[in-house]
């Protein structure tokens, strides 16, 4: 897929801090440190294995190979949901496009993954609105509403001159 399909992949990124965050985690896990100190924990110098590190630029191609992926894996699902006459992208068409697009060993994954979601949902606290987190009755509000009413009456009509 060209960048001239999508308007220039230019303005398409993503957060490098976030990348970035990704990136050490990964490279911190547990299995990766062990599959990096098995055998060598201690360098031919003498010196301690030091845990990877990731270029900058290496980074940044990261990033670019991300958005392309996420730019042809929305276009592929794009296409499906517009032949079910849908116009809403939703999870059974993302995984069609990533089975059309030979990634369909990421779909359980992905299903665990939204699953989760999904519960992480239905269990999640519902914020509290301003009115609910005030701790006032709905006659303490009103009543403090008509305070504020009169209050803001007050200083526009002292505020008017009276030869206006």
């Amino acid at each position: 897929m060209s960048d001239k399909e999508f308007g220039g992949s230019e303005d398409l990124s993503l957060p490098k801090a976030t990348v970035h965050k990704i990136i050490t985690e990964v490279l911190t896990s547990p299995s990766i440190l062990a599959a990096q100190n098995q055998g060598n924990s201690v360098g031919s110098d003498g010196v301690a294995a030091q845990p990877m590190t990731f270029a900058k630029e290496t980074r940044d191609l990261l990033i670019e190979c991300c958005v392309e992926f996420v730019t042809m894996l929305s276009s592929e699902a794009n296409e499906i949901a517009e032949k079910e006459a849908k116009k809403t992208i939703a999870c059974e068409h993302i995984t069609k496009a990533l089975e059309e697009l030979g990634f369909g060993d990421y779909v359980p994954e992905l299903l665990a993954v939204a699953d989760q979601f999904k519960s992480s949902q239905v269990t999640r606290e519902r914020k509290q609105t301003k009115i609910e987190q005030s701790g006032m009755t709905n006659e303490e509000l009103i009543r403090a509403q008509e305070e504020l009413f009169k209050t803001a009456g007050d200083k526009f009509s002292s505020n008017v001159s009276p030869g206006a």
